[in-house]
């Protein structure tokens, strides 16, 4: 594989392609699809047959966890004028907000979706006989800025992501608080936690910009499809590669969701590593336990153990575990819920967490060489070592 300065520098010409020359590509918008037209010619410049699968998706989480939140919200103001319905729609929201944080049965998403997007996707055979696929993965799209990502609000991240969820769970036990002493006080507290997460949602929905995604996740894109050109000129011996770069995942995870009914049977065999806002300046981890926020599932034991063993062979890649992510799933959280193999590398550090997360920052002046250096040449040693052993 190519490991001189040539590949790091047409991964970064990529990353400016797609957050300068494109710039936010938020979920089913035309951007979005001219990156994915992008990235598909450039693969195929370089050797790699690739081409899109269409699904259908929405712009935004907003729309489903507004419902969802919306009708438990209505559901508790109901409760407190003794009608009926109250009892119910608080709990039908809880029930429908486990199934979409499950995310292997999503309802009210599938329903929801209704707008044209696109995964770009690709397959480099092995050199010889091939006993294992791998599947290269990161994301196309692009978020919305909001004050939950303001850089003081953003470290208390996970605790107002499980906020609506517990205060859905104080209103869906609505007709057993109404027989405690203080219950109607537990009621207003569930009261008040959905009445502030309406309000951030409809902030970052109406105040929010959608952002240039440079690290988030055009670096991520840029690295897994930079390493698909790489097998494609020296194939790996015993080890197909696929390439899987998704849409709407800044939306619900859609385009992993899409690819994973679409491709059930295969990807059962398929070991996915996912490379998501890799570009940062920080140190580069591979990650323990994926989801949120209140649900985690963890990484592949043993793709967490070859990524120990290339962090204790290879020192100079500042590669270290991380228990999860700043708040979010991943794509590969998809995967790993339906029991599949799959890890995630993602740059953040304990203290700083991911400077310019879902902002207007985060720009290609913020993304950094040695950053990129460092992802390319740990995914080359991931490669290595599956390779090595379905040999």
């Amino acid at each position: 594989m190519d490991t001189d300065s040539n590949a790091t520098r047409q991964a970064l010409d990529l990353i400016r392609a797609l957050s300068v020359d494109i710039g936010p590509r938020r979920p089913c918008s035309p951007a979005e699809k001219s990156a994915a037209l992008l990235l598909e010619a450039w693969l195929t410049e370089r050797g790699v047959a690739a081409g899109r699968e269409p699904f259908d998706g929405y712009a935004t989480f907003g729309l489903p966890y507004g419902i969802i939140m919306a009708a438990a919200f209505a559901g508790g103001l109901l409760q407190r004028r003794g009608r009926g319905i109250g009892d119910l729609l608080p709990a039908v929201g809880l029930a429908i907000a486990s199934l979409e944080g499950d995310l292997r049965f999503t309802p009210l998403s599938n329903l929801l979706a209704r707008a044209p997007s696109v995964n770009v996707v690709a397959r480099v055979p092995a050199a010889r006989e091939p006993r294992h696929t791998v599947c290269l993965c990161g994301h196309l799209d692009t978020t919305r800025s909001g004050l939950i990502f303001h850089p003081r609000v953003v470290r208390h991240l996970r605790a107002l992501l499980q906020l609506p969820a517990a205060s859905a769970a104080l209103l869906a036990a609505g007709p057993l608080l109404r027989r405690l002493r203080g219950g109607k006080a537990l009621q207003t507290t569930g009261l008040l936690g959905m009445a502030l997460s309406l309000a951030l949602l409809a902030e970052r929905e109406l105040r929010g910009v959608d952002v240039p995604g440079a690290n988030d996740n055009a670096s991520g894109a840029a690295v897994a499809a930079q390493l698909a050109a790489e097998c494609a000129a020296n194939p790996l011996a015993h080890t197909d590669v696929g390439l899987l770069v998704t849409s709407c995942e800044e939306s619900g995870l859609l385009g992993a969701q899409a690819y994973a009914r679409a491709h059930a049977r295969e990807a059962r065999q398929t070991t996915f590593v996912n490379f998501d806002t890799v570009g940062g300046d920080l140190p580069l981890t591979y990650i323990e336990r994926e989801g949120g926020p209140s649900e985690f599932r963890p990484a592949s034991p043993r793709l967490v153990a070859l990524a120990a063993e290339i962090a204790r062979r290879r020192p100079d890649l500042g590669l270290v575990p991380a228990p999860t992510t700043p708040g979010l799933p991943t794509d590969a959280t998809v995967f790993l819920a339906r029991g599949w193999e799959a890890i995630t590398f993602l740059a953040q550090s304990e203290e700083r967490g991911i400077p310019h997360y879902h902002l207007p920052s985060d720009t290609f002046d913020n993304v950094a060489e040695d950053a990129v250096t460092r992802v390319l040449d740990s995914g080359r040693e991931m490669l290595r070592e599956l390779d090595r052993g379905a040999g």
